[in-house]
């Protein structure tokens, strides 16, 4: 499974409704308020209030040996993915916008121009939050009430 930040993981594009995705990879097998889970693929979807695709998180928030760590299989072009190491991130992509030291011996690694954030523990890869941008331009509309009527008299 390729990860293009800002573009796709996967199936998963930039632009895609909910309904898009569900009907790309059939339903999810969990449904929240916030986001569909597709645990069998190690990453969930989380759209904007829109309904569009924001954000595919990938891996496992609990930690380097979640179950969804070994579930989700993607990579990068540079091929990084979970479990790579905080040096490969380096190398493919110099130093990061933002480094996080966190609680419990975990980092978190922004790089806000591709639209990515790694999270290490150990030094090694093992959530990603990819942004995916929309094609829809910002709406920059402008809307003039007119003035209420001045009596006259």
């Amino acid at each position: 499974m390729l990860i293009e930040p800002k573009v796709a993981v996967g199936r998963v594009r930039a632009g895609m409704r909910v309904e898009d995705v569900v009907a790309q990879l059939c339903d999810p097998q969990r449904r929240t308020a916030n986001a569909l889970e597709y645990t069998r693929l190690g990453f969930a979807v989380m759209p904007g209030p829109d309904g569009t695709v924001q954000v595919v998180m990938c891996g496992d928030v609990t930690g380097i040996n979640g179950p969804l760590v070994k579930a989700f299989t993607g990579r990068t072009p540079q091929g990084i993915g979970l479990n790579s190491s905080r040096e490969d991130l380096l190398k493919a992509y110099g130093q990061p916008t933002s480094d996080e030291q966190l609680r419990g011996g975990t980092e978190s690694m922004r790089y806000v121009p591709l639209g990515i954030t790694f999270t290490l523990e150990g030094g090694k890869v093992y959530h990603m939050i990819v942004r995916l941008a929309t094609d829809a331009p910002p709406d920059r509309s402008v809307t003039i009430e007119a003035a209420p009527a001045t009596n006259q008299n």
